[in-house]
């Protein structure tokens, strides 16, 4: 028996020894020392300044109709920067009478007594919406030099030669109250690079408009609105962030300014990116139990773009008794605005009509009844990230 016990203790240490050497293995090490993580920058410098800060703002004097005028400015990406794309946008500030003469009072309505304290009393309508008859162009060129970019040393026109591109030109007929807070793509500037932009404004009406000139009521009349840019990095989404909204308005059809004092209009919420366009609109609507559609109007007139099959009808439904209207989905509609939008690229317009005045298989309307629609206050943009 003790033969056998240490016979049985013999394997096992055996064993042992055995199952540690399988457990040996072969092995090298490495290290990366000192390694560091930098965020990038994005910076612009506009005219120089960095921040911006214009000591004598931009002032468009002495503007009649016809007339057109200038605004010059150079964005430079910085060298340490990553490339960037610059968006820009007009946010008007507020719009006013100013000086009112005997012409533009007596236009409006109004009673003019040169001797009077309040020389223009009586039925006086006051009519100070410039931004609708000012249209609107843009032009960028890249790497101004010396033989680059060139614009008149005393008005800024630019030459428009092959080194200007341009982003809205003058024959788009694009008014400043469309663009009136959208952001507008410049396009992409890469480090140490220089973009030299041109703005215009021409006070003037367009083809098709209600009023075939600018009249006196334009006399004397201020507008002021703010300049901003943003620098955003390559794969950023828009300016705007993934969601936002827009205020859809009964207008006086000849002005195009809001009708106030009434309940009629809502909001349209939507994302600004996507693979689909997601949208919810709230709001009252002039008629009650009547059938309303969504569109995008694609300009010109009758919305169906410079390709006429353009615009198109997103949804449909009907008001209640108490004229509520609400609409949501989402649709596969491509970006917005479409090439083909005589308004492109400063944005969209999207609007509420019957569904009786378009056709959405022709992509136009074929009704004008412009006191039961519901207009756009801004013009909006949507990129389509599914297609």
């Amino acid at each position: 028996m003790k033969r056998v016990l240490i016979s049985l203790m013999t394997v096992v240490l055996v064993s042992g020894v055995a199952f540690g050497a399988t457990r040996a293995f072969f092995s090298d090490t490495e290290k990366s020392v000192g390694n560091t993580f930098t965020a990038g920058v994005v910076d612009i410098v506009v005219n120089d300044e960095n921040p911006w800060q214009i000591s004598q703002p931009f002032t468009l004097e002495d503007m009649k109709p016809s007339y057109t005028k200038y605004i010059e400015f150079t964005v430079k990406n910085l060298q340490e920067s990553n490339e960037i794309n610059l968006w820009k946008r007009i946010v008007i500030t507020g719009q006013s009478d100013g000086t009112i003469t005997e012409p533009e009072c007596t236009e409006g309505g109004g009673t003019w007594d040169q001797a009077a304290t309040t020389q223009c009393s009586g039925s006086y309508i006051p009519r100070n919406n410039l931004a609708a008859y000012t249209l609107y162009d843009l032009w960028v060129c890249e790497d101004p030099g010396s033989s680059r970019c060139l614009t008149d040393p005393t008005t800024h026109k630019p030459t428009f030669d092959v080194n200007w591109k341009p982003i809205i030109e003058e024959s788009q007929y694009v008014r400043l109250d469309n663009i009136d807070g959208s952001w507008i793509s410049l396009g992409q500037l890469v480090p140490a690079k220089e973009l030299k932009v041109v703005q215009s404004y021409h006070l003037s009406s367009w083809p098709n408009a209600p009023e075939a000139e600018v009249g006196n009521w334009a006399q004397g009349d201020v507008l002021t609105f703010d300049i901003e840019l943003m620098a955003t990095q390559l794969n950023a989404p828009g300016p705007e962030g993934v969601q936002s909204s827009v205020v859809l308005e009964n207008k006086n059809p000849i002005t195009w300014v809001e009708i106030t004092g009434d309940d009629i209009g809502g909001t349209l919420s939507y994302n600004t990116s996507g693979p689909t366009f997601i949208y919810d609109f709230a709001g009252k609507v002039p008629l009650a139990n009547t059938a309303y559609c969504l569109i995008y109007y694609a300009d010109p007139w009758p919305g169906d773009g410079v390709n006429h099959s353009t615009g198109m009808e997103i949804v449909c439904g009907s008001s209640d008794s108490n004229r509520d209207l609400a609409l949501n989905g989402n649709e596969n509609l491509g970006d917005l605005p479409d090439t083909n939008d005589q308004n492109y690229p400063g944005g969209a317009k999207l609007q509420v009509v019957l569904d009786a005045d378009y056709d959405n298989t022709n992509h136009r309307m074929v009704g004008w009844n412009p006191s039961n629609y519901l207009f756009e206050m801004n013009l909006i943009t949507y990129d389509d990230t599914g297609v």
